[in-house]
């Protein structure tokens, strides 16, 4: 009912102000608002999220409010309004017990709607311990009597409750356990009962486990209970060892002693005490081991305890060590504890005092932390590890690295040559440094006799040469840091004889003969000649150290004195004895032969001269031994009687005649035929004939041979030079253009800018087809002595030494030329056989990728062989320059083209040479020259005896290329153009390596059992392109069938891409 408000006066108008102020009663059925959600009672779980409900069916104007058990409700963050609800974050069994009341008034017509009373049947589960119900305390328990365990888990609604022992579920059968009062009892409790006892919960809220147990400790007094327990015993040896054990029970227990299961009884040496106690009066080893006392009562079952017996020992710590260390950072060194029993206790220590366990330098555990080093940390720390067996100790030396300081560091310096030389390379430092010497970016090893390395920095070079004139480098290190320095060495040349003047010459009688004494210096000096015992004779005349005879005569012999000097450095005196004779001449030279198999051959042979020649033999290049074969012998004459020839007596045969001024040969060649068939009636006048018709068919059949083989060479040689210009037609440039880049020289070779000192190797060569030597044209090659004028010795090779001279007129184009000159100073027949071989092999040689003869001088001993010489020396040192990181050398990479393009033309050089039948032998980069235009020539100079004495290996008396040779020439001394194919592959590997040594990690000895074994193989080198190395491998290959030739190798190089990336 709408209430109107009237105005009465009196005391009616006071009674109906009193009845407004009370809150408005309940409207009917026919309010104007209705509810349509209304709160109702539901269940809620303890601690989850909850809503009561509360909406009217025309909500504008309408305010809800909330009442808790007829109080306004306040929010808060756990139970708060949310619009016209009521919500629960977290349901609160005890706050939020109570009737709850929704109130919707509207504020524009005052009216008031309640709803019906809603409630929460809140379901919760608590977890709470197990207690002791009954006795009242645990020291009121007693065997067979009653215990009562209660289980204080509580909820709603009422949980069923379950029991656990040790883990166990315990059952209504067996036990008493009544779940309404969360009961478990024991009617007679025993000590089979005890045990740890647990209860858990569960209703509609969960399930819990009590969170704390109850521990059943029934005692039975008749069991044994242990009073004393034994225990483990450490002890010396020979020292006593006690082991006590007790039990308690009613009756008093029996107690027994095992040692590892063997009963204990009393003996000499163990007694058993009366209380339990057992005494090991001198512990043995075989005493050691595990000891059990067991102790029976009248009830329950037996117990056993165990205590080990263990001889003390601690075993030996590292004696010393050393550490270095960097100064200012943080370093932590363990000490590894010895083994020992017992356990060793480990501490460090320092100058006798234990390291602290806080500071900058600290003991934490076992490790010694430095937190940072300092450079007054380094000296001696001693880890100490000590038990009852004894005290071990270890000595650890720390250093705290320094950098170093220079002292003396390398300065440029000026050597005297043939006097030794020191550079100095000292810093101070912690720890003493360590001291790398470099020459010319290669470092110096303690191996090399011609260096002494001293352990103070000091490098001493023994014996200074020419060539020693280098950059050398120091590296001085240290853990704390490294110095570098650098010093250019400049030689002060001595004076000196180039060359040394041979102590006993020959003159030819009747000659005019032109003997050369030539030095060098300083200072360019004077070279004169003064004869023993009187002037020189009016027919002799001397100039610029040349001493000429018009003609020799016999008084002309005697000693003669070369004599050079200059201001600076003094005179020095070469004495030479000449000996005046007649140089040999053949009277009768052996002629070509041919007899029948089991026939005599005489070979005939007679040579004149002064003093009267000695004449021997050669059969097939080899010294006849005539004692070991008695089917030869030698006449008096110098003639060769050969009985019973046979077949393997065909062949070349050389009589050599000699005395002490020279030696001549002259070759012949012996043919034995097979006999004829003794059926055949052939008159002895026609055997002639017939020999000289089957010699004649025999040729015959050999240059129809020798025609067809030329006729497919030059077949094939068109084909391939068709092809060539059809690429050219295509558009293509030709094989070597396309190998380079940039501005092209008309041979194809880009220009450069690299100048370094000249380094130049030897080879040997041997020809295979030739049945007699084919001399040298003395008269077209034969070159003045007079016109050489030595710059300087280079070093010695295996003829004598190597000059680099100035020629006059050797070359049409140029008045001067700088040449290199090889002289023969051995009177070793083989020496002087295969210098004349060298010689003539260069002088039918005619190729731009090889070294050109430009002439000989032989009127005079040394013997001169001149050749060409490029200014940039050997490959090798220009290989190694060009990766230098040295800034005093100016040094520039080499492109892959420019490699390729020094391979290609090694490998025309070869081509040419293996056409020519012609076999190297030592081809390798220290071999090849190259000039700024990167031209390169296979050369034929050898330095072997002190520049690359390293790269030969002394083998079966004879020094030898060992990591450039395959395994037929090692061992078998086969040497063929396939033998120069696989040092070939060896050189494109020095190319793409930069000039490193084949093979640098492993010894001549590892070198020589590889190759024996057949599992040597150089590796892939940093860059190099794949289809160039597949090239080197097939050079390697271990059956000569598979290498490829010199001109197969021309066409594969020639055919890679023009591309840099091959």
């Amino acid at each position: 009912m709408l209430l109107r408000h009237q105005s009465h006066g009196g005391v009616f108008g006071s009674i109906l102000t009193l009845v407004l102020c009370f809150p408005p009663p309940v409207l009917s059925a026919q309010a104007a608002i209705q509810f349509t959600k209304e709160p109702k009672s539901q269940d809620a779980l303890h601690g989850r999220s909850a809503m009561l409900r509360c909406e009217v069916s025309d909500p504008a104007d309408i305010h809800y409010s909330w009442f808790h058990d007829g109080r306004p409700l306040e929010n808060d963050d756990r139970r708060f309004q949310e619009g016209s609800n009521l919500k629960f974050t977290a349901v609160d069994r005890q706050l939020d017990a109570g009737n709850f009341e929704c109130v919707a008034q509207n504020t524009a017509s005052g009216e008031v709607l309640r709803s019906t009373n809603a409630s929460f049947n809140i379901k919760w589960l608590e977890s709470g311990g197990v207690t002791l119900k009954d006795p009242a305390s645990e020291a009121e328990i007693e065997s067979s009597s009653p215990v009562t365990l209660r289980c204080h888990i509580d909820g709603h609604p009422r949980p069923t409750c379950q029991w656990f022992r040790d883990g166990v579920k315990l059952t209504e059968k067996s036990h008493m356990i009544n779940n309404k009062e969360r009961t478990l009892t024991f009617k007679s409790a025993a000590p089979d009962d005890n045990g740890v006892y647990y209860c858990c919960a569960k209703n509609a809220a969960g399930h819990v486990c009590s969170n704390s147990n109850f521990t059943l400790n029934i005692i039975d007094k008749s069991f044994p209970r242990t009073v004393v327990s034994p225990e483990d015993q450490v002890v010396l040896k020979n020292e006593e060892a006690v082991f006590h054990c007790q039990f308690t029970a009613v009756p008093p227990p029996t107690l027994e002693w095992y040692h590892d299961n063997e009963l204990l009884v009393n003996k000499s040496r163990v007694i058993l005490l009366s209380n339990g106690s057992v005494v090991i009066t001198q512990v043995k080893p075989r005493n050691t081991g595990r000891y059990r006392c067991v102790g029976r009562g009248l009830r329950g079952s037996s117990v056993s305890l165990e205590a080990v017996l263990v001889i003390a020992e601690i075993e030996d710590m590292v004696p010393k060590a050393s550490r270095v260390f960097t100064a200012d950072t943080l370093q932590r060194v363990t000490c590894k504890p010895p083994r020992g029993r017992p356990q060793p206790e480990v501490w460090w220590e320092r100058g006798g005092g234990r390291v602290p366990t806080e500071g900058r330098v600290h003991q934490d555990g076992l490790d010694l932390v430095f937190s940072p080093t300092e450079e007054g940390d380094s000296g001696v720390y001693t880890c100490v590890a000590q038990n009852k067996a004894g005290r071990r100790t270890q000595e650890v030396t720390f250093t705290v690295a320094t950098a170093p300081v220079w002292v003396t560091r390398p300065q440029d310096s000026h050597f005297e040559e043939g006097k030794p030389g020191f550079l100095h390379c000292h810093a101070h430092a912690n720890p003493e440094p360590e001291v790398t010497w470099l020459r010319n970016n290669i470092m110096i090893t303690p191996e090399d006799s011609r260096f002494k390395l001293f352990s103070n920095g000091t490098l001493r070079i023994n014996n200074v040469e020419v060539y020693d004139g280098l950059v050398y480098g120091c590296e001085t290190r240290t853990v704390g840091g490294q110095l570098s320095g650098q010093a250019r060495v400049v030689v002060l040349e001595k004076l000196k004889f180039t060359p040394t003047p041979q102590p006993v010459q020959c003159l030819e009688l009747d000659k005019e003969v032109t003997v050369t004494c030539s030095a060098t210096g300083r200072q360019n000096p004077t070279v004169r000649w003064i004869k023993a015992g009187g002037e020189l004779p009016p027919h002799v005349e001397q100039k610029n150290g040349q001493l000429h005879f018009t003609k020799v005569t016999r008084s002309d012999a005697g000693n003669y004195t070369c004599i050079a000097s200059n201001s600076l450095q003094g005179e020095i005196r070469a004495v030479v004895s000449f000996t005046v004779a007649v140089y040999i001449g053949f009277k009768v030279e052996p002629d070509n032969m041919t007899v029948y198999q089991g026939h005599t051959a005489v070979l005939h042979c007679q040579a004149t001269g002064d003093p009267e020649p000695y004449i021997h033999w050669m059969v097939k290049d080899k010294t006849l031994d005539i004692s070991r074969n008695r089917r030869f012998q030698k006449m008096p004459n110098g003639s060769l009687v050969i009985t019973d020839v046979t077949a393997d007596d065909t062949g070349k045969y050389t009589c050599m005649a000699g005395n002490s001024c020279n030696i001549k040969g002259h070759s012949a060649q012996l043919y034995v035929v097979g006999q004829t068939c003794p059926s055949e009636s052939i008159r002895p006048g026609l055997a002639p004939y017939k020999m000289i018709q089957t010699i004649g068919l025999s040729v015959g059949a050999a240059v129809a041979y020798i025609i067809i083989v030329l006729g497919l060479m030059f077949y094939c040689k068109k084909r391939r030079n068709a092809k060539r210009l059809q690429k050219g037609q295509d558009g293509e440039e030709p094989e070597m253009e396309c190998l380079n880049g940039g501005a092209v020289q008309q041979n194809g070779h880009t220009t450069a800018e690299i100048q370094e000192e000249v380094a130049l190797t030897n080879m040997g060569t041997m020809a295979t087809t030739e049945k007699r030597h084919s001399h040298v044209n003395n008269d077209k090659l034969h070159f003045p002595r007079a016109n050489l004028q030595t710059i300087t010795t280079l070093g010695k090779g295996e003829f004598g030494e190597v000059l680099l001279s100035k020629a006059k007129g050797v070359e049409d184009s140029e008045e001067e030329t700088v040449v290199l000159v090889k002289s023969l100073q051995s009177r070793d027949e083989q020496l002087q056989m295969d210098f004349r071989r060298e010689a003539d092999m260069f002088a039918k040689l005619s190729h731009a990728n090889v070294a050109r003869l430009l002439g000989v001088c032989r009127e005079a001993e040394p013997h001169y062989m001149i050749l060409e010489y490029y200014d940039l020396g050997d490959l090798k040192q220009f290989l190694r320059i060009s990766k230098s990181k040295d800034d005093k050398v100016k040094s520039q990479p080499i492109s892959t083209k420019t490699k390729v393009s020094i391979c290609a033309q090694v490998a025309h050089g070869m081509e040419h040479l293996s056409n020519h039948r012609f076999v190297h032998k030592d081809l390798a980069a220290r071999n090849c020259l190259i000039n700024s235009q990167r031209r390169i020539k296979v050369s034929a100079l050898s330095l072997s005896k002190d520049v690359y004495n390293s790269e030969y290996f002394h083998y079966r008396q004879a020094w030898i290329p060992l990591r450039w040779l395959p395994s037929e020439s090692v061992f078998e001394d086969d040497f063929s153009t396939k033998s120069d194919v696989w040092a070939f592959g060896v050189l494109m590997w020095e190319v793409f390596s930069h000039g490193e040594m084949p093979y640098a990690k492993l010894s001549d000895d590892e070198v020589l059992e590889g190759l024996q074994n057949g599992k040597l193989k150089l590796p892939v080198p940093d860059g190099c392109p794949s289809k160039i190395y597949k090239l080197m491998v097939r050079c390697w290959a271990p059956s000569l069938k598979e290498r490829p030739s010199f001109t197969d190798v021309v066409h594969a190089l020639g055919e890679l891409p023009s591309d840099s990336k091959v």
